[in-house]
């Protein structure tokens, strides 16, 4: 049995907390972090098979320009160990007719709308108004984006009038896939926040041999700084006495004290389980069971034994793949079709090293609940929707498949979050950016048990996944070392 001293005990290696843990050690603090998993990235760690090298599962970042990925590598003096680099998307619009039409490519910086609108097919007569939606987007400023707090991107959208196609576009390639929540729920003043990022400074921001090599470097840099990494340690319980954090305890039965524990384990894993919820009022208890995570992603890799795209990542959609809160429900209740839009990632073709030479590995992924307890037949209807999708792009796929694995919700919940209330923990992001759960409303990373935050995607950042989880980590580090200088007096 171990018990050693830290000012601060991070559980968790996933962006939040590897970034968190690595800003903290920066700063000279003692620090801790204990993480589950052998591999460090959470929900985007990396993998390796056969000369492979992936994320478990589509991870696509943005911004390009002035992103937080970068920030956190060369404020931590770590930005050798990790590259990231940008990829155009290979986007596809699936017509009305069953083609599916290539994103033309963008001159210059940004999107040209007049490209955007001939790809689209959007009337000369409707293009007026559309341009001036798509200036009122980018040029909206922040104290005018705040003000949409609390009300949904549907509604604002819809009072635009534009053309089906075009509102796919905004809603499935640009939307669905950052916040992973029906599109009549989700936050408008984070989604108008995260469209003006990637319009303005680009989408498509990947890292070389996959996202968790960022999180690798964020732990080297806990590990120059003095702290202490120990992988492939699941944390049994948070210690608690009369309202104060004491440390943790491990499943293989060691004890590490400290006034401070930051947890990216996600807020309902952390007090429902963890933490324990007798240690909390009963009023936060019963908001936290009532938070509602984001959706899932399941979907195929696909080993290949030649090329068949020249993409770095894609987005697949249609004027019906947008996925509002009355079809998902019936999707989920197998009445309706699962059909909506598909994410696949290649990363030979951003990363020349990610593959063996004229092999390809395809990462697909498509909605479903973020039930991790999902039936066998609802795993194989909301599969097999996707792979439909896929074969329908790239038929001659079918032949060059020399292996293929199914990820599921199971996948993701085993990988990060444990399931402690039902239904949930197979989410592909964490905490859903709907209305009641964003900005002002969203958790704070303040628990009412003293020394106890939570960091990452439930707390204490907002926009797109990992650019969030990071924004996140940098909220804590300097919430915990003030809170440590207090301690110190």
């Amino acid at each position: 049995m171990t018990t050693e001293n830290y000012d601060a005990i991070v559980i968790g290696a996933g962006f939040g907390g590897s970034a968190c843990a690595g800003l903290l050690a920066h700063k000279g603090l003692k620090v801790l972090l204990v993480e589950k998993n052998n591999v460090a990235g959470g929900k985007a760690m990396s993998l390796s098979k056969n000369g492979h090298q992936y994320s478990p599962w589509p991870v696509m970042g943005a911004p390009v320009e002035s992103n937080w990925c970068q920030k956190l590598l060369d404020d931590l003096e770590v930005a050798d160990l990790a590259t990231l680099v940008a990829s155009e998307a290979g986007s596809y619009y699936k017509t009305p007719e069953g083609s599916y039409e290539p994103m033309p490519a963008m001159e210059g910086d940004g999107v040209d709308p007049s490209i955007l609108f001939d790809w689209l097919g959007v009337e000369e007569a409707d293009r007026e108004g559309a341009l001036e939606f798509f200036m009122n987007l980018t040029l909206m400023a922040p104290e005018q984006i705040k003000e949409h707090e609390g009300k949904d991107f549907d509604s604002w959208i819809k009072e635009a009038n534009l053309p089906r196609s075009l509102y796919a576009f905004i809603i499935s390639l640009c939307l669905d896939g950052m916040f992973m929540v029906p599109v009549d729920q989700l936050d408008a003043s984070e989604a108008i926040r995260s469209l003006q990022d990637i319009f303005l400074r680009g989408g498509g921001l990947f890292c070389l041999g996959g996202y968790g090599k960022l999180a690798d470097a964020c732990l080297e840099a806990v590990k120059r700084h003095g702290g202490t990494v120990r992988m492939g340690t699941r944390t049994d319980s948070v210690l608690i006495e009369e309202g104060q954090v004491k440390g943790i305890k491990t499943s293989d039965g060691d004890t590490f004290l400290s006034s401070v524990v930051i947890s990216n384990a996600g807020i309902q894993p952390t007090v429902l389980k963890l933490a324990d919820e007798a240690h909390f009022p009963a009023d936060y208890v019963a908001k936290v069971k009532n938070l509602v995570p984001s959706q899932s992603l399941l979907g195929y890799r696909y080993f290949l034994s030649k090329p068949v795209t020249e993409n770095g990542f894609g987005v697949v959609f249609s004027q019906t793949s947008p996925w509002n809160t009355e079809r998902l429900e019936a999707a989920h209740k197998g009445e309706g079709s699962r059909e909506g839009v598909l994410y696949f990632e290649v990363p030979v073709n951003y990363d020349p090293e990610a593959a063996p030479a004229g092999k390809q590995m395809i990462l697909t992924g498509s909605f479903c609940p973020p039930d991790p307890n999902m039936s066998k037949e609802d795993i194989k209807a909301w599969a097999d929707a996707g792979e439909e999708i896929f074969f329908g792009l790239f038929p001659d796929a079918q032949d060059l498949v020399e292996e293929k694995e199914l990820y599921t919700t199971k996948s993701v919940s085993n990988a990060t979050r444990d399931a402690t209330v039902p239904g949930a923990g197979g989410e592909t992001i964490g905490l859903a950016q709907i209305v009641g759960q964003c900005g002002d409303s969203k958790p704070a990373i303040h628990t009412p048990v003293n020394g106890l935050y939570l960091v990452g995607c439930d707390a204490g950042g907002r926009g797109i996944g990992t650019q969030q989880a990071i924004m996140s980590g940098y909220n804590v580090a300097d919430a915990v070392e003030k809170h440590v200088k207090e301690l110190a007096g």
